[in-house]
């Protein structure tokens, strides 16, 4: 018997989901998902191991964990970082062992094990129209929840968007579960989610099978000797299971991390450059930036949270602009060397502090002060002090493009 040649997990980044499916599916945490991390079966991991804890078995590796020092000389060799040693069993973690749980759990099949199991290229095809909704549509409704300026709703099964109402700001493209929406011809910025509940009340469960029908992915699977369905750990989310329910025996609850500017100009984070300081949230004169430090703290609200490190700002995507109903709020224009900018314009005297501003804002950083003088803070005036904040601490991660 030969030995097998493998390429390693290998999953079509640009076409995935961010479900994290296979994550949750794979035995040995194998997967890591935005940014992209997996095994890529070099067995480095294997010739680092002292004990033979780590073994190469006709090219599957093999882990014994009653010969395992945990010493970590696996995680130290491990190429693409995904070997972790701790103290949960079993010990060594992060190494493929060909079980092909995550190609079977991908619901659009764009996971591959070369040399294995070699599914076909998804190909993309990007409607270059300003806003376009393509026919992976499962009307499922997330993107009418998101949209701030309430421009989409679902007609005859799909959603559609209302145009006049638009500001573009790609938050349904970003959101949407199957990847079914579009803004200005590109690729969206896929947002993170965790599900943070998704049940089934056994006892409430009739077993009628609907929710198994229109799930999208085939991710539900039906028990029909004890007339009860199973649930994924993972999915895309999209929630047509829980509305179709007719017992409501499902919930499910998702946190997404906050969108992202759907164009790249303007006042632009770097992502890569930025180590959650908050200098930046500092200077800024109308607290338009929010972060959260390496030690928990927000600022420049300086409150304690137990939220990881995290970065937000005002985007001037004029959601708030279009909600404002008395004029308080105006998208205006700079120009910054030659070049001209959307900007947030403030009029605190037509204020009403009626809050819808804060309601719709995408980015969670608007918030009613009840200062009469500035009863509003959050917007963003392109003052440019976090970018000169930034480059004092040589770090680069607030730009203008």
């Amino acid at each position: 018997m030969g030995v097998l040649r493998l390429g390693g997990i290998e999953i079509q980044q640009e076409a995935c989901l961010l479900c994290n499916a296979c994550k949750e599916a794979c035995p040995t945490k194998a997967i890591e998902i935005a940014p992209f991390i997996t095994c890529k079966i070099c067995k480095s991991c294997v010739e680092a191991c002292p004990t033979g804890a780590l073994s190469d078995k006709d090219g599957r590796i093999t882990y014994n964990p009653t010969k395992c020092l945990k010493c970590g000389a696996c995680a130290k060799a491990c190429p693409t970082g995904i070997k972790k040693v701790d103290d949960e069993f079993p010990y060594s973690k992060g190494h493929c062992v060909l079980c092909e749980k995550c190609v079977d759990v991908c619901p659009i099949e764009i996971i591959s094990i070369p040399g294995k199991v070699e599914k076909p290229k998804k190909e993309i095809v990007i409607p270059q129209e300003p806003i376009a909704v393509t026919d992976d549509c499962v009307a499922c409704g997330v993107c009418v929840d998101v949209c701030p300026v309430n421009a989409i709703e679902i007609k005859d099964n799909k959603a559609v968007v209302d145009e006049s109402k638009c500001i573009y700001c790609g938050i349904c493209a970003q959101t949407c579960p199957w990847n079914a929406i579009f803004v200005a011809g590109k690729l969206p910025n896929k947002r993170k989610k965790t599900i943070k509940t998704f049940t089934l009340d056994t006892e409430k469960c009739i077993g009628c099978a609907k929710c198994v029908d229109i799930c999208p992915g085939n991710m539900i699977k039906f028990d029909a000797e004890n007339l009860i369905v199973k649930l994924p750990k993972a999915c895309p989310a999209c929630g047509l299971c829980e509305g179709v329910c007719p017992v409501n025996a499902i919930t499910l609850e998702v946190e997404y991390e906050p969108p992202k500017p759907a164009y790249d100009e303007g006042l632009v984070w770097v992502e890569e450059n930025c180590n959650y300081c908050g200098s930046c949230a500092m200077k800024c004169p109308t607290s338009a930036i929010r972060v959260i430090n390496k030690r928990g703290m927000e600022l420049p609200t300086k409150r304690k949270t137990e939220e990881k490190e995290k970065f937000r700002m005002c985007v001037r995507c004029g959601a708030c602009t279009v909600a404002c109903p008395t004029g308080a709020l105006k998208l205006g224009k700079i120009t910054i060397e030659g070049k001209e900018y959307n900007r947030i314009e403030f009029s605190p005297s037509l204020c009403s502090e009626c809050g819808i501003c804060v309601d719709v804002c995408p980015y969670n950083v608007l918030e009613l002060t009840g200062d009469d003088e500035m009863p509003l803070k959050g917007f963003c005036v392109m003052c440019l002090k976090c970018v000169e904040a930034c480059k004092k601490i040589k770090r680069n991660a607030l730009v203008v493009k």
